[in-house]
């Protein structure tokens, strides 16, 4: 299969979509945004901007995606009919490599589903996926684990950077696996470019595994302070998230999300239990203190 280099992008102006658009064209790929009639979202001159309606109908989405190597799908993973109903225009339109909204924790595991239930939604769509192949419609799925530096700067991992404080779940000492947005980026661009190897799959990538506490004393080197700390139960917080969620309150999903990461759960360190990919994708692992600094100072 020859590299895919024809790629349109949902959610392209997003916190994933940005680098990844950044990323593809640097390395020389034909990039088409997709958005909708109502979005304002800017792009660089390079990119290609196709408009459809705001309900994503299924003759506008096949109209768009004609001539299309890959179809980078951002969206939040809520609606599966809609994402499905993506998949099936990329198929009718002969997409030949579908990307979903994955990035983020191992929802092929049945054990990391259960103790983030709203990944469920996640699972459902690739298992659609799944379906389409016999149709010619490939796809990978990416397991970034957290987004280490986005979740450092916006304080959704527990530090915060303004005020030196962090917020420790129960002991500290459950690791978490994460990827800068960058090498998220890269990772798209390793799987267009090696479109046989990756076809059909998840792929799994870190530049770190580390816990709360070897973090915490890394920022504590990184900015010559003493942080504040306060305790939470892992548990409690995806309780909490639960709860809000079941209500339809979506400010439910950081609780439930950052107490499954650090819940201990051996299951939710993909590291361990499937390896990684990190030598297929290109990608390395950086050790804690650089990655640290980085963030800090960058």
């Amino acid at each position: 299969m020859a590299p895919l280099k024809n790629v349109i992008i949902i959610g392209a102006s997003g916190n994933v979509g940005s680098p990844i658009v950044d990323a593809l064209l640097k390395a020389g790929f034909n990039v088409t945004a997709l958005t909708r009639k109502s979005s304002s979202a800017k792009f660089p001159s390079e990119v290609k901007v196709e408009t459809v309606d705001d309900d994503y109908p299924s003759d506008q989405l096949v109209a768009a995606f004609k001539g299309q190597d890959a179809v980078i799908n951002l969206l939040p993973p809520i609606s599966v009919e809609q994402h499905n109903s993506i998949a099936d225009a990329a198929a009718e339109a002969g997409v030949k490599r579908f990307i979903p909204s994955e990035f983020g924790g191992d929802t092929s595991n049945p054990k990391v589903v259960e103790l983030i239930p709203m990944f469920a939604s996640k699972t459902a769509i690739t298992g659609y996926l799944k379906t389409k192949e016999s149709s010619g419609l490939t796809w990978t799925a990416v397991i970034s684990g957290a987004f280490f530096d986005w979740g450092l700067h916006t304080g959704f991992l527990g530090f915060d950077l303004k005020t030196h404080t962090a917020t420790i779940y129960d002991n500290g000492d459950a690791a978490l696996n994460g990827t800068k947005l960058s090498d998220v980026a890269q990772s798209v661009v390793a799987i267009l470019s090696k479109p046989e190897e990756t076809a059909n799959k998840f792929v799994f990538i870190q530049n770190i595994k580390a816990n709360q506490n070897e973090i915490l004393a890394a920022l504590e080197k990184s900015t010559g302070k003493s942080w504040t700390v306060t305790k939470r139960s892992a548990t409690e917080a995806r309780q909490t998230g639960g709860e809000k969620l079941s209500k339809g309150d979506m400010s439910g999903i950081p609780d439930m999300i950052v107490g499954g990461i650090y819940s201990g759960e051996p299951a939710a360190d993909y590291a361990a239990t499937r390896g990684l990919d990190n030598d297929l994708l290109g990608l390395k692992e950086i050790p804690l203190q650089q990655l640290i600094d980085e963030v800090v100072k960058g």
